[in-house]
C-alpha cells in the first residue's frame, strides 16, 4: 500500500472500531436519556467521518498505478460494506429511540444544530488531514525527484569512471608493450655482445696461430 492510503486505512479502522464500541454502549444508557441521545448523535457524526474517509481512499486509489489499484479497490469495497452494516445498526437504534420520543421536535432542532456543528468540526478536521497528506505527497514527490537526480548524477559519474578505467587500461597496455620492446632490445643487445665476444675470441686465436706458425717457419 501507499503511505497516504496507509494513513487513511489506519484512521478508518480506528474510527469503525470506535463506532462499533459506541453502538454497543447505547443500550447501557437506558436511564440516561441525554447521554443516550448524545451518543446516538455522536455515532452519526463518526459515520459521516468514516464515509468521508472512504471517499478519500477512493480518490487515492484512482491516482495509483494499475498494478496496485485492484487490491486496494477490493479493500475499499469491503470497507463500504462494513460501514453500511454499521450505518444500518445506527439507523435502527435511532429509529427505535425516535419512536419512543427520545428525539422530540425541540430536541430534533437542537440535535440538528449540534449535528451541523459537529459536521463543521469533522469537515475542518478532514480538511486538515487532507492538507497534511497532500503535503506529505508533495514531499514524497520532491524526494523522488531528488533521488532521480542523484541517480542520474551517479550514472554520469559511473560513465566517467568507466572511461577513466579504459584510459588506465590503455596506458597499462602501452606500458606492457613498451616493456616487451625493451626486453627484446635488451635480449638482442645481449646476443650482439656475445657474438662480438665470440668474434673477438676467434680473432685473438687467429692472431696467436699466425704468430705461432710464423715463429715455427723461422726455425
Amino acid at each position: 500500500m501507499t503511505t497516504i492510503f496507509d494513513g487513511y486505512d489506519e484512521e478508518y479502522r480506528a474510527l469503525t472500531s470506535d463506532i462499533s464500541k459506541k453502538l454497543s454502549e447505547v443500550a447501557l444508557y437506558e436511564d440516561q436519556k441525554d447521554k443516550k441521545k448524545s451518543s446516538i448523535v455522536h455515532i452519526g457524526d463518526l459515520l459521516t467521518q468514516a464515509t468521508q474517509l472512504i471517499q478519500q481512499m477512493e480518490l487515492e486509489v484512482r491516482s495509483l498505478d494499475k498494478s496496485t489499484r485492484p487490491e486496494l479497490s477490493k479493500k475499499v469495497d469491503q470497507y463500504k460494506k462494513s460501514l453500511a452494516s454499521l450505518s444500518a445498526d445506527h439507523k435502527k437504534i435511532r429509529g427505535k429511540e425516535e419512536r419512543e420520543g427520545l428525539f422530540g421536535d425541540r430536541d430534533g432542532v437542537e440535535a440538528s444544530a449540534e449535528h451541523r456543528s459537529r459536521m463543521a468540526a469533522v469537515t475542518t478536521k478532514m480538511k486538515g488531514t487532507t492538507d497534511k497528506l497532500t503535503a506529505a505527497r508533495k514531499e514524497m514527490s520532491d524526494t523522488e525527484e531528488v533521488a532521480l537526480a542523484i541517480s542520474d548524477e551517479l550514472g554520469r559519474n559511473r560513465e566517467k569512471i568507466k572511461a577513466t578505467h579504459e584510459k588506465v587500461k590503455g596506458v597499462n597496455e602501452m606500458a606492457r608493450r613498451g616493456g616487451n620492446i625493451v626486453g627484446r632490445m635488451s635480449a638482442r643487445d645481449k646476443r650482439q655482445r656475445i657474438a662480438l665476444a665470440i668474434a673477438a675470441g676467434f680473432i685473438i686465436i687467429a692472431i696467436l696461430l699466425l704468430i705461432y706458425f710464423g715463429m715455427f717457419k723461422k726455425k
